[in-house]
């Protein structure tokens, strides 16, 4: 019947809200902090999460351009957890590449680029996993946008942009 079929809609779409928001939860969930207590990290503290991911064999090399902007809390968070995350699929799918972290100030935006320079995915496979999923998100928690993708000449790149409060 017609209803009948409206109704799979509606509770199709019910469904795939309901998956998006428990996506959306578990990325904040991530945020809370196991104590709730300990104070969440931020750019401040990149220099620390470079040392450890070097720990593990990779060469990072840190550009920061830009007068550096007081970014909100959340924002903060998310730019950190985008480093993070993005460091984490570069040691996954591109061990040992040399990779390039960009934090570029201008015109009340904060410009994140993350590049490997891996052989890339094979074939030129680019699959939305759960890391590139949680950073899009997280971009558009903060108001901001990313794109990724494999970067001409091999590697992979993310690049996100998110916006800064202007100095007061």
């Amino acid at each position: 019947s017609e209803a009948g079929g409206r109704l799979e809609s509606i509770a199709a779409t019910a469904r795939e809200a309901l998956t998006e928001t428990r996506r959306l939860l578990g990325v904040l969930r991530d945020d809370s902090g196991q104590s709730g207590r300990a104070p969440q990290p931020g750019l401040a503290q990149l220099d620390d999460l470079i040392d450890k991911a070097e720990q593990t064999g990779t060469h990072i090399r840190l550009i920061r351009e830009g007068k550096v902007a007081r970014l909100p809390l959340s924002t903060d968070l998310a730019a950190y957890r985008i480093v993070q995350e993005a460091l984490t699929n570069a040691r996954r799918h591109a061990p040992g590449a040399d990779v390039d972290v960009e934090l570029s100030y201008r015109e009340g935006t904060l410009h994140l680029r993350v590049r490997d320079y891996g052989t890339g995915a094979p074939g030129g496979e680019l699959v939305e996993g759960h890391g590139l999923m949680g950073m899009r998100e997280r971009a558009a928690l903060a108001g901001g946008t990313m794109s990724a993708g494999p970067f001409e000449g091999g590697g992979f790149e993310v690049d996100v942009a998110l916006p800064v409060e202007a100095a007061q």
